[in-house]
């Protein structure tokens, strides 16, 4: 575990998956979901692809490939490349294990840096070369997806009413949400729980599973307890999607997700590329997307 300090607090990254395990503010009160029953993880990477493709399986050139929920980022081990007291760089590569189920090139960083704010997050995908004995030779597009699926503490604070949460974004959000059947994208728009800018929370709201914003208009939110104990979350515009989510069935977290891309159409047979929200990173370009998260301490 690399542990990460900074004035604004501490984070604690895995090597298994690049994820996070913990987000403590300068107070030393943890943010993150400390994992458990109800939700395994704590802050997934969700790469190369992000939500579900239809029978977990991707189509490329004709052929298919098995590739279940989120793919497999989260799941494999990273190579640290650089670490100090307040960051650290992870790296993941394709392999002959990746293309079995991913026929392409890649390389995956992670940065993550503490400050005098909080937690600074960088991912880039990088399209190299094809690899020798890929599916795929030569110089090729990638198509990819990428989220970061940070499970926060609900209620933030023990005690605290998760009915007297809320979410404010930046900006109100009036735009229709998409809801999800198995994982995978319904075709009808549904009309917004958001109130003007503010997303009051419920159990009952996760009932039909996350809420996914497809147009989401703000780049930043603030998500507090009725103590004003929080955090603040701003992303860049390379984020497209947004999703707010908590298991159906009930759970003490609250996943706030800036994704690039999302879940496949329920009724989606098509080419990987051709995905919805699918990236094509072109031979020798990088994707870079970023976002932060900075405790509040009332």
């Amino acid at each position: 575990m690399l542990t990460l300090r900074g004035g604004g607090g501490t984070a604690e990254i895995s090597e298994q998956g690049a994820e996070p395990h913990s987000l403590r503010g300068a107070d030393g009160h943890e943010y993150l979901w400390q994992a458990g029953e109800q939700w395994r993880r704590h802050a997934p990477i969700l790469f190369p692809i992000v939500g579900r493709v239809p029978d977990d399986t991707i189509h490329v050139d004709g052929r298919t490939y098995p590739l279940t929920q989120h793919g497999f980022a989260r799941d494999l081990t990273w190579e640290v490349v650089q670490s100090d007291e307040s960051s650290a760089t992870l790296r993941l590569r394709d392999s002959d294990q990746t293309r079995e189920r991913f026929p392409f090139a890649f390389e995956l960083t992670a940065h993550y840096a503490m400050d005098d704010h909080g937690l600074a997050t960088t991912y880039e995908v990088s399209n190299p070369p094809q690899a020798g004995g890929a599916p795929t030779t030569g110089e090729v597009d990638l198509p990819v997806s990428i989220g970061s699926h940070p499970a926060f503490a609900w209620p933030l604070e023990p005690g605290a009413a998760r009915t007297e949460h809320v979410v404010v974004f930046d900006q109100p959000e009036p735009a229709p949400i998409r809801r999800l059947d198995h994982t995978l994208v319904l075709p009808d728009n549904q009309p917004t729980p958001i109130e003007g800018a503010t997303l009051r929370l419920d159990p009952a709201l996760f009932e039909p599973d996350a809420i996914v914003m497809d147009q989401v208009a703000s780049r930043g939110l603030r998500y507090l307890a009725p103590s004003g104990r929080g955090l603040r979350m701003t992303w860049d515009d390379v984020f497209d999607v947004f999703v707010v989510w908590s298991r159906p069935t009930g759970a003490d977290l609250l996943c706030l997700e800036p994704c690039v891309g999302g879940a496949a159409p329920i009724d989606f047979t098509g080419d990987l590329r051709d995905k919805p929200g699918t990236r094509i990173v072109e031979p020798g370009a990088v994707l870079r997307a970023s976002y932060r998260v900075d405790p509040i301490t009332p």
